[in-house]
């Protein structure tokens, strides 16, 4: 077995790893490996695509969901681009975690949290996402089922790494990009347990879904068949979860079911950070 000193995304700290074994498989899911809540294959049949992200005008496209709701400034256009490249090469560069990149990575620009209370935060964020949804989607509706229950009432699930993306977000806009699809098959209860032994600077997601939501209707809501996302990283009134699904006619917040249950269709989230 292979063994070796490695330093983390962050670069703030190393640990003595087993480098000879990958994380993530060929198609971006992370490997569950000893893990001792439920998990079960993905279903294939629910899928997202990779949208294009080549050019500056791509990158400004999606920020421009967020201008004028969320007060992101757009003149970062050229620094949003370059942050995301530089990220994808630190992974790239990472024998272990390398495989994340061949499923569907989104570019994600949080803005500066101007609340202490997360559930206010996501309340704000909703009606964001709402906008977004009905311009690529006119025909159809989007519900917040937890709208007016949100504040006060949602937390951070101990060893999600979720508290170190607040901490950044109330001193300014963070860039990272979120992999949706990292924990298909994942039970919320696994998509917590397999944080253990990730490299520093991946996060459980949770408040980056509902920027992703708004930035990526198109990729994340596109039908029936685009994969749930379970924001595994909070809970809500202390026991509950919270969630997206799409339909054909409709997108949906609300529960994410039971947090033992494995469901091939859905998946908790990972943020990369620099």
């Amino acid at each position: 077995m292979k063994y070796g000193t490695v330093t983390l995304l962050r670069g703030e700290k190393t640990v003595v790893v087993d480098t000879a074994r990958p994380l993530f498989d060929k198609r971006g899911r992370r490997i569950s490996e000893g893990l001792q809540a439920n998990v079960c294959d993905p279903n294939r049949d629910f899928y997202l695509k990779q949208p294009k992200l080549d050019s500056e005008a791509d990158y400004a496209n999606r920020v421009m969901r967020l201008h004028g709701c969320l007060d992101v400034n757009t003149t970062g256009i050229t620094a949003f681009k370059a942050e995301t490249e530089r990220l994808l090469a630190l992974v790239r560069g990472n024998s272990q975690i390398v495989n994340i990149v061949n499923g569907v990575h989104l570019p994600v620009i949080m803005p500066q949290l101007t609340t202490d209370d997360l559930g206010t935060a996501l309340e704000q964020y909703l009606e964001v996402v709402g906008k977004s949804y009905a311009k690529d989607f006119p025909d159809r509706k989007s519900y917040n089922h937890r709208k007016g229950t949100l504040a006060k009432e949602v937390g951070i699930v101990d060893g999600s790494c979720h508290d170190q993306l607040i901490k950044l977000m109330k001193q300014g806009s963070v860039i990272g990009i979120y992999f949706p699809n990292s924990l298909q098959g994942y039970s919320i209860y696994a998509d917590r347990e397999q944080m253990s032994d990730l490299p520093e600077g991946f996060i459980l997601s949770g408040v980056d879904i509902v920027i992703a939501m708004a930035m990526y209707p198109d990729i994340l809501a596109r039908d029936w068949y685009a994969s749930g996302q379970d924001l595994a990283a909070l809970s809500w009134r202390s026991v509950g979860s919270l969630g997206f699904r799409a339909r054909d006619d409709e997108l949906s917040f609300g529960g994410a079911g039971s947090l033992a249950y494995a469901y091939g269709g859905c998946s908790g989230g990972l943020l990369v950070l620099g």
